[in-house]
């Protein structure tokens, strides 16, 4: 417990709280002993009406503070979850839909979705180098380019999308060139057939719904770090707060005596403790582990990657790598296959 950040951050309130109940309780005691003068009073408060009206709205301004910071932290969690579920589906959809030939194209976008995480986490948190994490997921001419960028996520972004664009994925199976017409010239035809998209439609527009989450989800972030609880309402908060510990010992004396001083720390950690929560989690940024999420993110694209790659019957260097599942185009071949034979037998 002594170990906890949250309780080295309270020791110095705390500590206060702890001196004036000690000076409060002492005071009183001596009032009562005859050890000081008969003409000063003890210093208590008879009623606990204004109290229990205080502690309502102490009790209104911890949970609406909170709410408040804990839904900040879930919107950032929430996003972050979304972009780690994106960059897969992009990936997986990417491995599906590029031909071999663009190998190069496919590899240049898997190597960018893991830029685009880190390059949002150290945009995020000024705490992360994004120079010293490039070196192993970019090639250096690239990293190079994407530190020249003022909004480095947004230049990912933009690699994306170029990559995509560059693609030359195969058209749908019903789209066929059209046949030559009597008296069509070669150019007619060579225009008729140049008119047909390069790209599968359903599949770029998946793929580029993609990116516009991604996009979406940068949005999130930044209004999450821009845009923090109100500094007027927090200020308040904790200043009602220590003015209430403070009275706090005044009116506990006439009924628990000496306990005063313990249960005015304690009332005053549960207390002050849900408040420095409410603090902690306000900035999500700094507590979520975005180190973790990006790992996820990165081993997510290369398991996928070495899973699409994987040439059936390929068993790893002599037994020594770990067994991997075959690709997915050999089980859905396997069950074409089935398929086929089946209706021939049927015939």
């Amino acid at each position: 417990m002594t170990s906890s950040r949250m309780v080295r951050g309270l020791a110095a309130p705390l500590g206060y709280i702890f001196t004036v109940a000690s000076l409060v309780s002492a005071y009183n005691a001596s009032v009562e002993a005859g050890l000081l003068p008969s003409l000063l009073p003890e210093i208590t408060m008879a009623g606990n009406g204004p109290f229990g009206v205080a502690s309502f709205a102490i009790s209104l301004l911890l949970v609406f503070r909170t709410n408040a910071s804990y839904a900040r932290w879930l919107d950032a969690r929430k996003a972050w979850g979304k972009l780690i579920n994106r960059s897969r589906d992009l990936t997986r959809q990417a491995l599906t839909y590029f031909p071999p030939e663009d190998k190069p194209l496919l590899d240049l976008l898997c190597r960018w979705t893991v830029a685009f995480s880190r390059s949002l986490k150290c945009h995020l948190c000024e705490d992360y180098s994004l120079a010293e994490e490039l070196p192993r997921v970019l090639r250096s001419h690239e990293a190079e380019a994407l530190l020249l960028a003022k909004h480095r996520p947004t230049y990912c972004l933009q690699i994306l999308s170029e990559t995509l664009k560059a693609a030359h994925l195969p058209p749908p199976p019903h789209t066929q060139p059209p046949q030559q017409q009597n008296g069509a010239s070669s150019g007619q035809q060579a225009a008729a057939v140049a008119a047909i998209p390069a790209v599968p439609a359903a599949a770029a527009y998946r793929m580029d719904e993609n990116l516009t989450e991604f996009e979406d989800i940068v949005g999130t972030c930044e209004r999450i770090l821009r845009a923090p609880i109100p500094l007027s309402y927090t200020r308040h908060t904790s200043r009602f707060m220590i003015i209430w510990l403070t009275l706090l010992p005044f009116a506990l004396w006439d009924s628990v005596g000496w306990a005063t001083v313990p249960l005015s720390v304690i009332v005053s950690f549960l207390l002050l403790g849900i408040e420095e929560i409410g603090v902690s989690i306000e900035e999500p940024f700094s507590i979520l582990p975005l180190d973790a999420l990006c790992d996820t993110i990165e081993a997510n694209v290369k398991e996928l990657q070495k899973t699409h790659s994987q040439q059936a019957g390929g068993g790893g260097e002599e037994g020594q790598q770990k067994a991997r599942p075959p690709p997915a185009r050999e089980i859905v071949g396997m069950a074409a296959a089935d398929a086929a034979d089946a209706a021939a037998w049927g015939q």
